[in-house]
């Protein structure tokens, strides 16, 4: 069966393991136990887990994750303490020793994989990081393959909403706070400046802020930024969560609880955002295609090569994508190479903008891109590439010398890696779906 990803359970308990396991594995996930932290560090001297869950094996689970977290060989692997009941205290030492969240076993699915699958895609944006620095070490760029945050770094969190003095108050210390009453008001901030993470109070009718959460996910600039919301404890949390809600705290809310969840979440995006800039240290002159800045053609072929046989070895997802844009050679004809290689630099610029880090482009031929989504499932990476095909053809482009918008028509084709696939095979079958 192909993996989501492969999760470690540290956990003395075989009726809660069991459990576990059952629904890590109904969802996609392969889990692997531990029932000491001696068994969990001698698992991790040969593997790489994506995930770790840390609940009772009779010693401290936050002191067992943050040992985990001071290894350099898994620091960056991300490390969830377990437990019955999640209380402030807890919560507040997990966030102290950097680990990445703090889950209770009772949670229904919908809101225990709605907190897991963002730590799984930050696991696959730190191996991401590792395989671009590898490739480009062939090309001879020499690129950074861990990714740090740069010190001092004080995060800026949006509160909107009617209670959004007293959350401000919770989290002011730790944060700069920009808070506001209405949604109005907090969808125009969100559209003119960055914010690692957003807090929605809500009151009555809670229809309007789900509305709100809802456009901020399938908005293609915000679609990462953490939100939490906090509702009365009448609402149901898992629609909060199918709304594009990042977590779900019922009043009377715990200061603790609030603090641990949202700072969380923040250096959650924060790292994205470290990861990021790391992974254009591969994107180099050698490894650059001078015309779109995207990655080149012999970068694609080497890097997608090494990254279908660790999907087979793994059995991992890995979906492939092609972007053909054959009007560009219109605005060849009628305007020149100019206007013509203007276009395609844009289009390069957003193809990728409208991306996750973790998600690779390479200009493959004239007027054609390749995109790569590592341990992304078909269904996942057919949704992405629509969203951005509906981009692309809705936006008026500025062309130089061209004293008119240019709009663009886009073919698309997907396919996803199979056992027997080569990298001719995988690349041939996307190419031959373009529509």
């Amino acid at each position: 069966m192909i993996r989501l990803a492969n999760v470690l359970v540290v956990h003395a308990d075989t009726t809660v393991t069991e459990a576990l396991l059952s629904r890590l594995s109904h969802n996609g996930y392969h889990g692997i136990v531990a029932r000491s932290a001696g068994e969990a560090r001698a698992y991790l001297k040969n593997e790489h887990p994506d995930l770790i869950l840390v609940g009772d094996i009779g010693e401290d689970p936050v002191a067992v994750g943050g040992a985990i977290k001071g290894d350099t060989s898994s620091r960056d692997i991300p490390v969830v303490v377990m437990a019955e009941r999640v209380l402030s205290d807890l919560a507040l030492r997990a966030l102290e020793v950097g680990l990445d969240d703090t889950i209770s076993w009772e949670h229904d699915d919908i809101e225990l994989f709605a907190r897991l699958r963002p730590l799984i895609r930050l696991a696959t944006m730190h191996a991401e990081l590792r395989q671009r620095a590898s490739i480009a070490t062939g090309f001879g760029v020499s690129a950074r393959d861990r990714a740090t945050l740069p010190e001092g770094t004080r995060p800026s969190i949006l509160v909107a909403g009617p209670d959004h003095d007293n959350v401000s108050a919770i989290l002011g210390v730790s944060a700069e706070i920009v808070s506001c009453g209405n949604l109005y008001d907090a969808e125009s901030l969100l559209e003119s400046r960055n914010f690692d993470a957003a807090v929605v109070t809500t009151e009555g009718d809670i229809e309007g802020y789900l509305a709100f959460t809802s456009q901020v996910r399938n908005n293609p600039r915000l679609f990462n930024l953490p939100m939490v919301v906090v509702a009365d404890r009448s609402a149901v949390p898992s629609e909060i969560y199918r709304r594009g809600a990042s977590r779900v705290l019922s009043r009377p809310v715990d200061s603790g609880i609030l603090r641990a969840s949202v700072l969380s979440m923040v250096h959650r995006q924060q790292l994205r955002w470290s990861i990021r800039a790391a992974m254009f240290d591969s994107l180099k002159e050698q490894t650059r295609d001078p015309l779109t800045g995207v990655y080149t053609r012999d970068f694609l072929d080497k890097y997608l090569e090494d990254r279908l046989n660790t999907a087979k070895a793994h059995d991992r997802h890995l979906s492939v994508v092609f972007f053909y844009i054959p009007n560009i050679d219109g605005v060849r004809t009628h305007f020149g190479e100019d206007a013509a290689e203007h276009l395609a630099q844009q289009l390069g610029q957003w193809i990728t903008g409208l991306l996750r880090a973790e998600d690779m482009t390479a200009l493959y031929g004239r007027n054609e891109f390749c995109v790569v989504l590592p341990d992304t499932p078909l269904v996942e990476a057919e949704v992405v590439m629509h969203r951005i095909a509906g981009v692309l053809a809705y936006t008026d482009f500025a062309v130089r010398e061209v004293y008119q918008p240019v709009k663009v028509w886009v073919q698309v084709g997907s396919t996803d890696a199979k056992n027997d696939d080569t990298l001719a095979s995988l690349v041939s079958r996307a190419r031959a779906k373009l529509d």
